[in-house]
């Protein structure tokens, strides 16, 4: 098992859930994040770019483990060429990195939004249903595109340092607590099939996905894989054959979907790292 794990994007949203889920499962964490971040758990906390390839080779050694999450989330608020860097080559100065130093494992915050369904300028229409690591990939914005890039560096990374075990987790929408109270907008996006469609109204609970990044690092494995994580459930409460009905009818079917089961298939990660969301 790991004792030190650094955590790239440590202050982010995903990022402060898995700090304390390491913290609870006794790790050491070393927080590295863009700006300072003054009401950081942890006092191992470093400040600098992922661009930075010396900086964070630097602040990676002596790191048993690293979960990469630091990412430009969006290409909405940001040009479409420094989405691409940030999030292409910074994962591939992470991954570098690591392979130099000896770390050997990490797991990486992909996103289900390589399927093309959330940013696309022209969203394509699932292929089947749920969708699994296997379906096509067909994104043609900068955010889903940087992330496949990003998939396939792991793919020479882990070629050159073949010790290695890299795990990419492609999560969707990132919810918390907060999210579930009466009044919020994930509450009311529920009765309004039109508020989610673009990510197949799916979601991941920070506490869920943090356990996923975590079961990773500690797995016995080597290569590259990649994993979809999602909740067992949609975020809309419309019925699942309804939601399919009205935007994706020409969807082969996989699943004798019942209720609101999510669609998009976790069942992979749940036969390899062990892991299947539970809030």
């Amino acid at each position: 098992m790991s004792k030190r794990i650094a955590v790239t994007g440590a202050a982010g949203r995903l990022g402060q859930f898995m700090i304390q889920e390491l913290l609870n499962e006794g790790y050491a964490v070393r927080a590295l994040t863009l700006h300072d971040w003054e009401d950081s758990p942890v006092e191992d906390q470093r400040t600098g770019s992922i661009l930075d390839f010396d900086w964070l080779k630097a602040n990676l050694d002596g790191c048993d483990a690293v979960i990469h999450l630091a990412a430009i989330p969006s290409p909405r608020k940001d040009q479409d060429s420094l989405v691409m860097e940030t999030n292409m080559v910074g994962t591939y100065n992470v991954l570098l990195a690591a392979g130099q130093l000896g770390i050997q494992k990490v797991a990486a915050a992909s996103t289900d939004c390589t399927f093309g369904f959330t940013f696309s300028k022209h969203p394509p229409q699932p292929v089947y249903l749920p969708v699994d690591e296997e379906h096509p990939d067909r994104p043609d914005d900068s955010y889903g595109l940087s992330k496949i890039l990003a998939e396939r560096v792991a793919d020479g990374i882990v070629q050159r340092f073949p010790e290695m075990y890299i795990a990419s987790l492609r999560i969707t929408m990132v919810t918390g607590p907060d999210d579930y109270v009466e009044g919020s907008d994930f509450r009311r996006g529920m009765s309004d099939p039109d508020h989610g469609p673009e990510n197949l109204w799916s979601y991941i609970d920070g506490r869920d996905a943090s356990r996923a990044f975590r079961l990773a690092v500690e797995a016995d494995r080597t290569g590259h894989e990649v994993f979809c994580i999602a909740s067992k459930r949609t975020r809309s409460s419309w019925p699942s054959r309804e939601l399919i009905a009205r935007y994706y009818p020409e969807a082969e079917l996989r699943w004798d979907f019942q209720g609101n089961e999510s669609l998009e298939n976790s069942s992979k990660a749940k036969r390899i790292l062990g892991f299947e969301a539970e809030f």
